[in-house]
C-alpha cells in the first residue's frame, strides 16, 4: 500500500504531463428569431429554434466529424501521440481512428445552459499555444456547420426557384419571337387595328352621306332640281354612297375574311406572350420571396467568451487525484485483508 501511494504521489507530482484548457461560450441564434419566451403549459415539451441548434452542435461538436476536422486543421491526433508527454497521458503511437475519437471526447466538453441558452465548449491539449488553437478552431468550425444547417434547405429552393426564372425567361422569349415573327410576316403591327380603320370608314361614310343628304333636301326645298348646286350635290351624295358600298364590301369579301383569321391567331400569339410573362413576374417574385426567407433562417453564432490562452495548467488535478488514489488504495487493501481473514477462518 505504501509503495503504491509512492508511486501515485511522484506520478503526479513529476511525471503526469500538464494539460491546458481554452474555453469558448456561445449562443447559437437565428435571423428571424422573436427571442419571446414560452411560459405556462405550453412551454412542455417545447424547445426554441436556438435550443435545438445548440444541441445539435453539441453533438456534432462531440462527433468524429469534428475530431476528424480538427485532425485535417491542426493535426491534432499527432499532437496527442507526441513522445515528449507521459506514456499513461499521451494517444499510443499506433492507435486506431476509434481510439483517437475516443481520446479525442474524453478531452472536450460541450456543456449548453437551457436557462442562458449558451454552449459552453472546452478544449484540452498538452500546451497552452496549442489549446487556444484547438479552441479558435472547434469555434470557426461550429460557425461552418450552423451556417451549412440554416443554409441546406435554402440553397436547394433557391436552385430550383433560379431555375424557374430561367425557364420562364426562355419561354417568354420565345412567344415574343413567334410574335414579333407573325407580324413580320403579314405586315402589320396589329391585325386588329387593320380592321378597325374599315369599320371606322364606314362609319365615316354613312355620316358623311347623312350630312350630305340633309343638305341636299335644304337645297331642294328652294331650288329646282335641274340646278348646278343640285346636280352637284347629288353627285357628292352617290359618290359617297359608292365609296361606301366599296369599303362594306371589304368587310364582307376574301380579303377581310383572311384579314379576320389573322386576327384570331395574333390574339391567340398575344395571349401567350401576356401568360408568358405573368408567369415570368410570378417567377421572379418567388424567387424574391425564397431569398426573403432564406435570410430570415440564416443562423450564426453569438460569441459570448472568446479562447484566450491558459497561463496555467488545469488537468491534472494533482492533490484530487493523488488523493481519491490514496482513498481507492486504502479501500482496495481493506477488501483484500478482509478476504484474507475471511479465507483464513474458512481454512481453520
Amino acid at each position: 500500500m505504501v509503495l503504491a501511494s509512492l508511486l501515485v504521489i511522484i506520478y503526479y507530482s513529476v511525471i503526469a504531463s500538464p494539460r491546458y484548457v481554452s474555453q469558448v461560450q456561445f449562443v447559437v441564434k437565428q435571423v428571424s428569431s422573436s427571442d419571446i419566451p414560452v411560459i405556462g403549459l405550453a412551454a412542455i415539451g417545447t424547445s426554441s429554434p436556438s435550443t435545438r441548434d445548440a444541441l445539435i452542435l453539441q453533438e456534432y461538436i462531440l462527433s468524429s466529424e469534428m475530431a476528424l476536422a480538427l485532425d485535417d486543421l491542426l493535426n491534432l491526433k499527432a499532437h496527442f501521440q507526441q513522445n515528449q508527454w507521459d506514456i499513461l497521458s499521451r494517444l499510443k503511437a499506433d492507435s486506431t481512428q476509434e481510439e483517437y475519437i475516443e481520446f479525442y471526447q474524453k478531452h472536450i466538453k460541450a456543456v449548453y445552459n437551457e436557462m442562458s441558452e449558451i454552449l459552453l465548449i472546452e478544449v484540452q491539449s498538452f500546451d497552452a499555444d496549442f489549446s487556444l488553437k484547438l479552441a479558435k478552431a472547434v469555434l470557426s468550425t461550429s460557425e461552418t456547420f450552423i451556417n451549412q444547417l440554416g443554409e441546406g434547405m435554402a440553397v436547394q429552393q433557391r436552385q430550383y426557384a433560379q431555375s424557374e426564372v430561367h425557364r420562364a425567361y426562355d419561354e417568354l422569349k420565345r412567344q415574343q419571337v413567334s410574335l414579333l415573327k407573325f407580324q413580320d410576316e403579314n405586315n402589320l403591327y396589329n391585325p386588329e387595328i387593320k380592321s378597325a380603320a374599315l369599320v371606322e370608314a364606314v362609319n365615316g361614310l354613312e355620316s358623311a352621306i347623312i350630312k350630305q343628304k340633309t343638305e341636299l333636301k335644304s337645297l331642294q326645298a328652294y331650288m329646282r332640281s335641274d340646278t348646278a348646286e343640285i346636280k352637284s350635290k347629288e353627285f357628292q351624295v352617290a359618290a359617297l354612297e359608292q365609296q361606301l358600298n366599296e369599303e362594306k364590301l371589304k368587310l364582307t369579301n376574301q380579303d377581310q375574311l383572311a384579314l379576320n383569321k389573322v386576327n384570331v391567331d395574333f390574339k391567340e400569339l398575344e395571349l401567350n406572350a401576356l401568360l408568358a410573362t405573368d408567369l415570368y413576374k410570378s417567377a421572379l417574385a418567388s424567387l424574391q420571396a425564397i431569398r426573403a426567407e432564406s435570410f430570415k433562417n440564416l443562423k450564426y453564432l453569438l460569441v459570448v467568451e472568446r479562447p484566450k490562452l491558459a497561463e496555467q495548467e488545469k488537468y491534472p488535478q494533482r492533490l484530487y487525484s493523488i488523493f481519491t488514489w490514496f482513498v481507492a488504495i486504502i479501500l482496495i487493501y481493506l477488501v483484500g485483508r478482509l478476504i484474507a481473514s475471511v479465507i483464513k477462518e474458512h481454512k481453520e
